[in-house]
């Protein structure tokens, strides 16, 4: 049996059905997914073990697995990770980043990664910039993968802006959403014009948005926080 110790909780969703703690296998230290709720759980558990082998296969930004299976002491289905020593969630960053100038560079550097994964195939349907990480040098990771989906191929442009635009509209202000716009354009299409048609991308941002918005007012939380 493998031995697996708990040392910290780093995240939970709001029903607390899907747990992650920093751990350590084998003296290794991990960042491990407990999925509660015994058949609930086994699904997600599944949709990880797929979904994170799809991942690795198109190159995307995650960290190594270095466990997946049924964790004893919780009584549920575990998938654990490689810690990264360094990392922090893009939210916690931005939030407690004074220089607005700062702030910008990370949001031109999410959107140029976003635009790479999307060439690759993967989406990341929540857009919650707690699942995207990223450490002092500038290396951006994604975490949460029984939610990612890939693709045989590039995005259709379609899901790629409506995509882009669910993690957008985490963003506080009109200008930062342009700035990750642009570069992601950069990136996606660096040998032509921006003249696409950007109409989807804004009507979405407006949507995610007000959907955030309603959220955020029925579970009591601040509605006007920054970042999400």
């Amino acid at each position: 049996m493998t031995e697996i110790e708990l040392i910290s909780e780093l995240h939970a969703n709001t029903r607390r059905t899907r747990i992650t703690y920093r751990g350590r296998i084998a003296g290794r230290e991990v960042a491990i997914k407990c999925y509660r709720r015994p058949l609930f759980g086994l699904i997600h558990w599944v949709r990880a073990q797929r979904r994170g082998l799809k991942i690795r296969r198109a190159g995307g930004p995650v960290p190594e697995i270095v466990y997946s299976g049924w964790m004893a002491q919780r009584r549920c289905f575990c998938f654990a990770t490689a810690f990264l020593e360094g990392y922090r969630p893009m939210r916690e960053v931005l939030r407690e980043e004074a220089s607005e100038e700062r702030q910008f560079q990370l949001i031109s550097l999410l959107g140029a990664r976003m635009a790479d994964i999307h060439h690759r195939g993967i989406e990341q349907p929540d857009g919650n910039l707690t699942n995207f990480l990223v450490n002092g040098e500038d290396d951006l990771a994604m975490v949460d993968e029984d939610d990612i989906r890939v693709y045989d191929g590039p995005l259709p442009l379609g899901v790629a802006l409506s995509n882009l635009a669910n993690v957008a509209a985490r963003l506080p202000d009109k200008s930062m959403v342009e700035a990750m716009l642009k570069a992601y354009l950069a990136v996606a299409y660096p040998e032509q014009e921006i003249g696409l048609d950007q109409s989807q991308f804004w009507t979405s941002v407006s949507d995610v948005k007000g959907r955030l918005e309603a959220k955020r007012v029925k579970r009591n939380i601040n509605p006007e926080r920054r970042f999400d």
